[in-house]
């Protein structure tokens, strides 16, 4: 009997990540669930494989890529999942929350996509790094998840750019508003800001809280799209899900800073 290739997917309790767990097992993956909690591992499809991982915590990051090798499973894929983002203005988040922000959404990712290296080196597997249309149009208030993942584009960019021919591919997954727990909590959290907040950026607080309000798309739309980076024969350097994330990296990429202000402000609801 064949032994199934594994992909390793972060953030796999919920949302993005949950919807990758069923799908890879339904192509007959098997799949290292990263989760944070026992209780979150109680929550996963079944037939995964959880883990224990902490991306905050680089000394359990290193007990986690133990765990992973000691399943001893040929490795097909990493997905980097997992990430937290902290809604307020940068002259106001604490400087902790925003190294958490780092960990989780930057640092972490690449020391693990560093240790599992070698094993996707072995397999030609891939390395998939779910991105977001924040990641080339940044938005007010929500300052330390812009640049953390601006700094995975790089990352994944300069990544891709080393692994050239090495048999190891790099894609990044760019999904626009996506109905996740991160969106949940950015809702909650702009919330709460306009019950407290009187400060000078009182203005956007209520317009930045009608964008997060917008109804995302199911995170099984952004899962079919791991699964293609994951599966093609020749897979893409980038992959957007949604009209908005597309346009996002268009108006990031191209259009000149005051044409980006213009656009913010027309999306915020100021004339």
């Amino acid at each position: 009997m064949a032994v199934k290739s594994a992909v390793v997917v972060t953030g796999a309790s919920g949302g993005i990540g949950s919807a990758c767990v069923s799908l890879l097992q339904e192509l007959d993956f098997t799949v290292l669930a990263a989760v944070r909690s026992d209780a979150q591992a109680e929550v996963l499809p079944a037939g995964a494989k959880p883990f224990r991982l902490d991306l905050s915590a680089p000394a359990r990051i290193d007990e986690a890529i133990a765990e992973v090798l000691s399943f001893n499973i040929p490795l097909r894929g990493l997905v980097n999942n997992a990430g937290m983002s902290s809604a307020g203005a940068i002259e106001d988040v604490p400087m902790d929350t925003i190294r958490d922000v780092f960990e989780i959404n930057l640092f972490g990712p690449l020391q693990l996509t560093r240790a599992l290296l070698p094993s996707l080196r072995q397999s030609n597997g891939r390395v998939v790094n779910v991105g977001s249309g924040e990641g080339f149009l940044a938005t007010p208030l929500n300052a330390p998840y812009c640049m953390a993942k601006y700094a995975l584009e790089a990352f994944s960019e300069s990544l891709r750019l080393e692994l050239a021919g090495s048999g190891v591919s790099v894609s990044v997954v760019s999904p626009g508003q996506t109905e996740t727990a991160i969106l949940k909590a950015a809702r909650a959290d702009f919330r709460e800001l306009s019950t407290k907040s009187s400060g000078p950026y009182q203005s956007l607080i209520a317009p930045r809280g009608r964008m997060a309000d917008r109804t995302g798309m199911p995170p099984a739309r952004v899962a079919q799209a791991v699964a293609r980076a994951l599966t093609s024969r020749s897979p893409r350097a980038r992959y957007f899900v949604g009209a908005d994330s597309r346009g996002a990296f268009l108006l990031g990429r191209l259009a000149p800073a005051r044409v980006r202000g213009l656009f913010m402000r027309w999306i915020l609801g100021f004339k």
